[in-house]
């Protein structure tokens, strides 16, 4: 049997050792549900990739990974139409569902790639409104900062000017210090007799407002640094905030861009009804092969052993209940 026959029995799901026994038209059949695979495959690898290196940021090994894993998931929804012995239009129809999904998903994915340049400059537009609507708010948040260390800074400055004066008044305090001695005194019995002594001194030591005062103005100056960086930060408020909004474009940012160049632009209406229609009809091709075509005599085998083995069950269960 040859190479790309396994592959396609691989991918399908179909037995080899039964397709060994059938004539042209199953092979003709398998080739035609391979070729509809690979397209997808092909298709939806490529999307995976895409999808996980452009709004993923994953490395090289992540964007594959993630290529094969769309791979997987698409190839094991087309076996379930492949591997449906006899018709089944529930299954069909449940497969055009998931078509539609699968359509407008990868129509949203490829857009956003082949609108590149276009989501680029529609970027740029909506950054501008999120700019003008988000602005106020951060300006009155520093304003509200601003405004809270002005009133601290004032108030430790009404503060040091008080302290100021009570120590221009007082540079220094005096300390009173008492030191007690004592000394013996002859009794008239002979005996001694010690005799306490108090001695009190005074002493100038620097008014303590001062320690207070330069730990008042320590205090002033880490405010004025913060008061200096918010200053800063409301002049470069506009620019950062431009920035940040830039720099954050994901999945959701970069859709809702194209939706709003494909509901103001006829042609990429247009362009985009062409891509799902291409991507729908590529995933209805196993579909509408599966039920469009008469059964080849893979499928009749495949019913054939079927109902030799419910014939064989049901002679089984009747011997069993007339024992």
């Amino acid at each position: 049997m040859k190479w790309w026959i396994k592959v396609g029995c691989f991918l399908t799901g179909w037995n080899s050792k039964i397709l060994a026994q059938c004539s042209e038209a199953s092979y003709k059949h398998l080739k035609k549900y391979t070729a509809a695979l690979l397209i997808l495959i092909i298709l939806w690898g490529f999307t995976g990739f895409c999808f996980a290196q452009r709004y993923v940021g994953a490395p090289l090994w992540g964007c594959a990974l993630s290529a094969f894993i769309f791979i997987v998931i698409v190839i094991q929804i087309e076996r379930q139409i492949i591997l449906t012995v006899g018709t089944n239009w529930w299954g069909a129809c449940f497969r055009f569902f998931i078509a539609v999904i699968m359509s407008v998903l990868g129509s949203a994915i490829l857009d956003q790639i082949i609108f590149g340049e276009d989501i680029k400059r529609k970027m740029v537009e909506i950054t501008d409104r999120q700019v003008q609507e988000q602005l106020p708010l951060r300006l009155n948040v520093i304003d509200e900062n601003l405004r809270k260390l002005q009133i601290d800074i004032d108030s430790l400055d009404k503060v040091n000017m008080l302290l100021n004066e009570e120590i221009a008044k007082r540079p220094t305090i005096k300390t009173v210090s008492s030191t007690t001695t004592y000394r013996n005194e002859k009794q008239e019995d002979g005996s001694y007799k010690q005799i306490p002594e108090t001695i009190v001194s005074t002493s100038p030591i620097a008014n303590p407002r001062i320690e207070q005062v330069n730990a008042n103005k320590l205090n002033l100056e880490r405010l004025r640094e913060q008061q200096s960086e918010f200053t800063q930060r409301k002049i470069n408020v506009e620019n950062d905030l431009r920035k940040e909004l830039s720099s954050n474009v994901g999945f959701l940012e970069e859709l809702r861009a194209m939706i709003e160049i494909v509901s103001t632009r006829i042609e990429a209406l247009i362009f985009y009804f062409v891509i799902f229609s291409f991507l729908i009809s590529l995933e209805l091709f196993v579909v509408t092969s599966k039920l469009g075509d008469k059964k080849c005599d893979y499928d009749l085998i495949v019913e054939h052993q079927l109902e030799i083995k419910k014939a064989a069950l049901e002679e089984l269960v009747k011997n069993i209940n007339q024992k």
